[in-house]
């Protein structure tokens, strides 16, 4: 036995020597900053998922140049038959364990973070991936300008995050996610090329399906793909019941009207798989940042859906629901109560959440007037507010979420493994009283909230992962959880991929043809698996049990989580 254990830390040793000799190597050609140090390495072992996995080196490149000779050599060792691969970071907000990776962590936020240019007649920013998404926002507001999709987290996220991600937000309804918004990218590929990606003509489509390169590799694939594979395409999104889905990659939306190609979508919600994105252009939108708010408590759920379906007549920016489980466990918690215009017969009820947003004063007043009539069939208890400083407090009662994701009293956490699924808006209450029953069935405290519009739930259980009775509930839990998702017609992942904790889910949800078009796509653009491999696919329910974290805390996270 002591034999072994010295031999394996003389593996040990000799592994951190090679790795030494590669940081030292990559430092000597790059402008940015290679470490390799223990404590790094175990800094960005995780990001805010439930899963651990150490990186060998974090490389915080100054340009392009660097993260392509990063990449560069990453492909010249597999070729020799050793496998370092890459993956692209922003501030590890990642739920899915796809800012985490065994071989090179790419940082982009200490350097690559700067908004590059802001064109206010077009409409349109050009921006570093590491660029803070709330510092952009503040950015394009003294232009009169936003960028609609706002991530939860988007006090912290990065730009690069939020179109790996293709992350959405509360107005994700009304305003689309970030694919609506990407117009072009600069990408890396897994070779070291950088290309660009737009709209590209049949003539000039043509041109790069003659191309020698990686490159032209990829156009190759996707045009085959996009030949052969559109009765699996077209069955897939008969199938899919949900109207928000965020798994695998995005294969419908590539033709151009003129009948060219534009790839710029392919990389938007990829996670980094099939290239790393260094700049991005995004379409931005004019900002009026006069809004409206309605919030209404509810007897019963059952109340409050039913008037959600007429509120949602009013197209608003935004209609959200937050459980009274939730709102009694917070409140349990937390010095927070609910003013007395919110309670039902001085209970706390369910919420509804009902926003109207960048329009005219006389239009935000018939929306109110409109949305008070429908809430006032079902209940008296209701508030409005058109003033910032109200609205911004009446939604906070919305961000009580936040609070209960920071709890972690008592060994507990509450574990980010099941929030951002979609179901068809006719299954929503079945669905969420199913999974209130899972949740019991497992022993495992639950808080949910919804965008109704899309027909998202989120569902964040409380747990231990000290404990070998909750990491075995917790899995169970995900798999049935999942599995009802995809029975109803819904997606395994909306606000967010799948990235490494859903594989094995989504691919029940996708089926064989389309996983098998998905792996051919990879395949072209990675034939060497270097790019994020285990994301989107590859994992199975025994790596995620190995990548299980012991315990969970967000405390890298912690400034920025309010505790209500």
């Amino acid at each position: 036995m002591a034999g072994d254990n010295a031999h394996g830390m003389i593996g040990e040793r000799n592994k951190r020597d090679e790795m030494n000799k590669v940081a030292s190597y990559l430092q000597s050609h790059i402008s940015g900053e290679v470490l390799v140090s223990e404590h790094i390495r175990q800094r960005f072992s995780t990001d805010a998922s439930i899963l651990s996995v150490k990186p060998s080196l974090v490389v915080h490149p100054r340009t392009t140049n660097d993260v392509r000779k990063v990449a560069r050599f990453s492909w010249q060792l597999a070729e020799r038959g050793h496998i370092l691969p890459m993956t692209a970071r922003g501030n590890g907000t990642d739920l899915t364990g796809a800012a985490i990776g065994k071989g090179v962590i790419v940082s982009f936020p200490t350097h690559l973070n700067n908004i590059l240019e802001i064109d206010t007649k077009q409409r349109l920013v050009r921006v570093q991936p590491g660029a803070n998404f709330k510092s952009l926002q503040e950015t394009l507001h003294t232009h009169g300008l936003f960028l609609p999709p706002a991530p939860l987290s988007y006090e912290y996220s990065t730009v690069g995050g939020a179109i790996a991600n293709n992350s959405s937000g509360l107005r994700s309804y009304t305003y689309g996610d970030m694919s609506s918004w990407v117009d072009k990218l600069e990408v890396v590929l897994a070779n070291g090329e950088v290309i660009q990606t737009g709209p590209l003509s049949k003539r000039e489509v043509s041109k790069k399906l003659g191309l020698p390169t990686l490159e032209g590799e990829l156009y190759r694939a996707v045009n085959a793909i996009l030949s052969d594979g559109v009765e699996a395409i077209e069955a897939y999104d008969k199938a899919l019941g949900a109207t928000s889905d965020n798994v695998g990659y995005t294969l419908r939306s590539l033709k151009t009207k003129s009948g060219g190609l534009d790839l710029t979508q392919l990389f938007v919600g990829s996670q980094g798989t099939l290239g790393i994105v260094t700049e991005a252009i995004l379409k931005v939108a004019e900002y009026t940042p006069a809004s409206t708010l309605v919030v209404a408590a509810f007897p019963n759920l059952d109340t409050a859906l039913e008037t959600a379906d007429q509120l949602s007549s009013l197209n608003p920016s935004a209609l959200e629901l937050v459980d009274t489980d939730l709102l009694e466990f917070v409140q349990k918690h937390n010095s927070v109560e609910l003013p007395r215009e919110l309670l039902v017969d001085g209970k706390i009820g369910t919420l509804l959440f009902v926003e109207a947003h960048n329009k005219s004063a006389r239009a935000l007043a018939r929306f109110t007037k409109q949305a008070i009539k429908a809430i006032s069939r079902q209940t008296e208890s209701y508030l409005s507010a058109t003033d910032n400083d109200d609205r911004e407090r009446l939604w906070s009662f919305r961000f009580v979420t936040a609070a209960f994701m920071s709890f972690d009293t008592g060994g507990k956490a509450a574990l980010p493994i099941l929030q951002g699924v979609s179901v068809p808006p006719a299954a929503l209450h079945q669905f969420i009283e199913e999974a209130k029953r899972m949740s019991k069935k497992h022993h495992l405290e639950t808080a949910f909230w919804a965008h109704l519009q899309s027909g998202e739930v989120m569902a964040i259980p409380l747990g231990d992962l000290g404990k070998l009775g909750d990491r075995q509930q917790v899995f169970k839990l995900m798999d049935e959880y999942f599995r009802q998702v995809v029975r109803l017609g819904g997606s395994v992942a909306t606000t967010g991929p799948e990235g490494r904790l859903r594989v094995p889910f989504a691919q029940l949800q996708v089926g064989g043809d389309m996983t098998a078009l998905f792996e051919q796509l990879k395949t072209a653009a990675d034939p060497h698996q270097t790019m994020n491999p285990g994301v989107k696919t590859g994992t199975t329910s025994r790596d995620l049990v190995d990548m299980l974290r012991k315990d969970y805390t967000l405390d890298a996270f912690g400034d920025y989580l309010p505790r209500l």
